[in-house]
């Protein structure tokens, strides 16, 4: 049985160590000022192919892609805060540390993965939160699922963080963070491409290794459109056998009982 009160402590410890990195603060200093320079978006109607388009049209379809660069920016940042945090911890001699007291390695690994998913996505909704506040001041049109699709992306988040770990207990931390992008980049691809296919109505065959591929690998990219979608408050129409939010929640527990038992094999 887990002691929550060891989770909880480890959980602020990660946290607080990662918050010691100046670097941090100034990759998320940097991206909300990026965010900013998105203001002008907000202030000026447009006129494109002789329709002219009002500050709040065009406020809206620049926080939808702004929503999007940012949920890509967060799996980053998981991915970088995640690739050399075991193997920083085990050559600090700060993971034996931790374990020497009444700590159990679940315990440990738990607050470990929850440390950097509460860090990575705080990253990410901070920088929501700042694109929905321009638009409410700048143009006081308000998109009521914005925040709601931002949590949902979080979860894309958590995968990137313990894909990362998991492989990074394998192979080298670079190598890790690469193929962990990798997938990311594979499920733009496969997603994109099955969502094409449905909206074209082309129809596949059931036993072509491309169909097999969009069925196993994970859905992040599409677990982003029904993001957007909700966004966008319009319907989603789910690729593959199950929605892609339970896909990629499935992914996130298969991947941290395997880090589980991958860990507690390990010698500290």
């Amino acid at each position: 049985m887990m002691d929550l009160k060891n989770f909880w402590i480890t959980t602020r410890f990660t946290v607080q160590d990662e918050l010691h990195n100046r670097s941090f603060y100034v990759l998320t200093g940097v991206a909300i000022l990026f965010v900013l320079l998105l203001r002008g978006c907000f202030k000026s109607d447009m006129n494109v192919n002789g329709q002219t388009l009002n500050a709040a049209t065009i406020g809206y379809y620049t926080s939808i892609v702004a929503f999007n660069i940012i949920a890509i920016a967060g799996i980053l940042v998981a991915v970088l805060l995640s690739m050399r945090l075991l193997k920083r911890d085990r050559d600090d001699g700060m993971a034996a540390v931790i374990l020497a007291k009444p700590v159990k390695r679940i315990e440990y690994m738990a607050g470990k993965i929850a440390g950097i998913w509460i860090l990575s996505y705080s990253f990410t909704l901070i920088l929501h939160l700042t694109v929905y506040i321009i638009m409410l001041m700048n143009t006081g049109g308000r998109i009521p699922f914005f925040i709601p699709a931002s949590l949902v992306t979080s979860m894309n988040v958590l995968f990137a963080a313990v894909m990362v770990m998991l492989l990074s207990t394998i192979l080298p931390d670079v190598i890790a963070a690469l193929l962990t992008i990798g997938v990311g980049v594979v499920s733009i691809g496969t997603d994109s491409i099955a969502a094409l296919s449905k909206n074209m109505g082309i129809q596949t065959s059931q036993m072509s290794s491309g169909h097999i591929l969009n069925v196993v690998w994970p859905k992040i990219a599409a677990l982003q459109f029904y993001a957007t979608t909700l966004i966008r408050e319009t319907p989603f129409t789910s690729i593959g056998p199950v929605h892609p939010a339970v896909n990629v929640l499935l992914y996130c527990v298969v991947i941290s009982v395997l880090l589980f038992w991958k860990f507690s094999k390990e010698e500290v």
